[in-house]
């Protein structure tokens, strides 16, 4: 696939931290990198490369085929489905918050 993540499902706790890689292919390399939230069947966008970051969502990317979201503050609201971004491809992470 042109986008996929290394862990499809994520936990982590109320106030903690968590991180999703996502991989995309070489054609994607300068692309700009997204972290959105599926919500009321949209993708609504909480964090991206080419954007000053949100401070609780950050994305690096390595520019080798990986990028990195680092989700800070969790709250027991941020459960749901999330979609790691590149170009038109996305890939679903689901995160569980506890």
């Amino acid at each position: 696939p042109d986008v996929s993540v290394v862990n499809s499902s994520v936990s982590g706790h109320e106030g903690g931290n968590i991180s999703v890689q996502c991989l995309y292919s070489s054609e994607y390399k300068n692309k700009v990198k997204q972290w959105c939230r599926y919500k009321d069947q949209s993708c609504y966008t909480v964090g991206r490369t080419d954007t000053s970051q949100n401070s609780s969502v950050q994305i690096s990317d390595d520019g080798r085929r990986s990028f990195t979201v680092l989700m800070t503050g969790l709250r027991l609201t941020d459960s749901g489905w999330y979609f790691c971004s590149v170009g038109e491809q996305e890939a679903p992470v689901q995160l569980n918050v506890t």
